[in-house]
């Protein structure tokens, strides 16, 4: 939620965290204020946005070398499409629809 500025009220605005409680299908406002326990509260919101980020950034660097690998699989798969290919032309066969089939011999 964060600071919510009413049209009444301080420029700086009130604390308000949205949080789930059982029982309630909707989020419910918790109101912290705009003094030190509104601070404070921003504070530890900021403090876990960040971790989260960081985690984040964790992940994804985890991430890259598998998709490196997987861009060089993707790469070996179409070489070996096409070698295979080459193969089944010589040896007399065609690609009707998708499938390869043996040329009929007249």
């Amino acid at each position: 939620m964060g600071w919510d500025r009413k049209k009444w009220g301080p420029s700086t605005g009130y604390f308000y965290i949205s949080k789930r409680v059982p029982g309630k299908p909707y989020p419910v406002k918790v109101y912290y204020g705009r003094g030190t326990a509104g601070h404070e509260a921003a504070i530890e919101v900021e403090r876990r946005r960040q971790g989260r980020t960081e985690a984040e950034k964790l992940l994804e660097a985890e991430r890259n070398p598998t998709d490196e690998a997987d861009r060089f699989a993707a790469e070996l798969r179409e070489w070996a499409e096409v070698l295979s290919a080459a193969l089944l032309i010589l040896t007399g066969h065609h690609r009707r629809r998708g499938e390869w089939r043996k040329n009929r011999v007249s």
